[in-house]
């Protein structure tokens, strides 16, 4: 790719925005509070083996992104930053293994281009800037899946067949410690419908099982076999109610139609829909003959099965598909120039859509909250929507004066749409009272925040991360059950004696739902109210 020296000038700035926007703006629940805490936690308390939330134990995970965002504390202190440190750092290092994978098997003009197009996607960027465990998994699926690819293409030599397939063990182990056994399950059916549909069963013989599997024990194994020893009950709920019933059925209330990942995966590629598209109708097409490996194909029923496994489950949320990403990006940039130049003057056309769809909708959305009575955008995310909707079009015009330089037009779009998703990024901080328990400790004065805290019938999971300590449970368990039945003591199972407690107290803190906040009056309860987030309400006793 010509412009070698801009594409690294873009590149270093780039990699300034994406750290600087880790921490552009609070801690949103449930997701990266309960992420940040349970960190902040293992520190406090030296437990390392034990994940805890709020003080309980919480095993619904294993450890290994906890055990990063705990260095990250350690080496940059406690914040929204280094919290969200290892799911920056994660996203970043999958673009670049993206990068050296289609760098040796495509060339440098399309490694570039895979890198434009991932670190600029809608959804990998907005989760790599997002704390949970979803990125952290992607980066060790597509360490597995690069790494598994690479032996095979160099099967030949047999000593650089061995490394690579001990690096795709590896990354599997830590795909493991970081949200289970899917990270094992996905790799063997993706094998299996590969080898299936393109008679490739030697694949098999090619694992490198001997080597691989007691490398793949020694990490992964340890944590597990620590847990069952000192948590009673750890492998059934583990394995059995966190793998097999959240799976197949709807114990977690997170069930969705079967379409679900659809529209997920139609806006989550934006702006660059024609190259996925085209990727995804195309990518079976064999690229080399029955029997013998074919890259291509091997990608394209990774994204399938990933994506059919995850719409078949009972449990879907947004960034499970997250996984599917990388084999998209290696197969989006892995054609020749003259598809590359039409794909890329429709994506400067669809930035253009997309930027009028986006100023149409800030403009009209006050006029629609009052017709249809619903709640009006804060002035400052209607503002920053509107320098998107500018941002947008202005990528995609200059995408079109530039269509005759291909790399020019690619980073015209690429920077436009990284540039929209950074300010996204920024102006989230404006629901952050709805999303966030921040502005309630930042409402706090100082001499109270040491005070004892109760989360009385809903329990908001930035509130212990922002007060850097635990809080007391009142009449709420969910999923803090299985540690509460451990230490029943841990939390206050009802009402009046949570009343005693709080009349006890010489000072106290309580965060509730406004609707509750009747019964403390109605009860004659001394309470000071002290800030509102949303619903929320801190009170405390005087």
């Amino acid at each position: 790719m010509t412009h070698a020296r801009l594409l690294v000038a873009l590149a270093i700035v780039w990699v300034a925005l994406w750290f600087a926007l880790l921490g552009a703006h609070p801690l949103f629940n449930p997701d990266e509070g309960r992420y940040a805490e349970i960190p902040r936690e293992m520190l406090a308390t030296g437990d390392l083996l034990v994940p805890r939330l709020n003080g309980i134990v919480y095993i619904e995970k294993p450890p290994l992104q906890y055990w990063t965002t705990a260095a990250s504390y350690r080496l940059f202190g406690v914040s929204e930053w280094s919290a969200r440190l290892s799911a920056g750092v994660a996203g970043l290092l999958t673009i670049l293994i993206v990068f050296g994978v289609v760098d040796r098997m495509r060339g440098r003009d399309a490694a570039w281009r895979a890198a434009l197009m991932g670190g600029s996607m809608l959804l990998p960027v907005l989760m790599s800037h997002h704390l949970t465990l979803d990125a952290s998994l992607t980066l060790f699926t597509t360490g597995a899946l690069a790494a598994f690819c690479l032996a095979q293409v160099d099967s030949r030599d047999t000593a650089r067949h061995r490394r690579w397939m001990v690096v795709a063990w590896i990354a599997a182990a830590l795909g493991v410690l970081t949200k289970g056994i899917v990270a094992v399950f996905l790799p063997l059916a993706t094998l299996t419908v590969y080898s299936l549909l393109q008679r490739d069963f030697q694949v098999w013989r090619r694992l490198s099982l001997a080597r691989g599997v007691p490398v793949f024990l020694l990490i992964a194994a340890p944590w597990f076999v620590g847990m069952e020893r000192n948590v009673p009950g750890f492998f059934d709920f583990f394995f059995i109610r966190e793998h097999l019933q959240r799976y197949l059925t709807p114990i977690e209330d997170r069930q969705e139609a079967w379409w679900f990942f659809l529209p997920v995966l139609l806006l989550g590629v934006l702006p660059w829909l024609p190259s996925a598209a085209r990727a995804l109708v195309t990518g079976w097409r064999a690229s080399a003959p029955r029997g013998q490996f074919d890259v291509r194909r091997f990608l394209w029923c990774w994204i399938v099965v990933t994506f059919v496994f995850f719409s078949a489950s009972d449990s879907k949320l947004v960034p499970y598909i997250l996984p599917i990403f990388p084999p998209l990006w290696i197969l989006m940039a892995a054609t020749d120039e003259e598809t590359a130049r039409r794909e890329t003057a429709r994506t400067a056309w669809e930035l253009l859509g997309c930027g009028l769809l986006v100023a149409a909708f800030a403009l009209a959305q006050p006029l629609m909250a009052e017709r249809f009575a619903w709640s009006a955008l804060p002035p400052t995310l209607q503002t920053s929507l509107l320098v998107i909707a500018i941002v947008l079009l202005a990528g995609g015009i200059a995408s079109h004066l530039v269509r005759a330089d291909l790399a020019l037009a690619q980073i015209a779009i690429s920077a436009a749409a990284f540039g929209s998703l950074g300010i996204l990024l920024w102006a989230a901080r404006a629901l952050t009272p709805i999303y966030s328990g921040e502005p309630l400790v930042r409402a706090l004065p100082r001499d109270l925040r040491s005070a004892p805290a109760y989360a009385v019938r809903d329990y908001d999971q930035t509130l212990p991360f922002y007060l850097r300590r635990t809080t007391t449970l009142v009449e709420e368990r969910n999923e803090l059950d299985f540690g509460l039945r451990l230490e029943p003591w841990r939390s206050i199972q009802n009402w009046v004696e949570f009343e005693k407690q709080w009349r006890r107290s010489e000072q106290a803190l309580a965060v509730l739902d406004e609707r509750d906040l009747d019964q403390f009056q109605r009860r004659d309860l001394p309470l000071r109210i002290r800030a509102r987030a949303g619903r929320e309400v801190l009170v405390s006793r005087r």
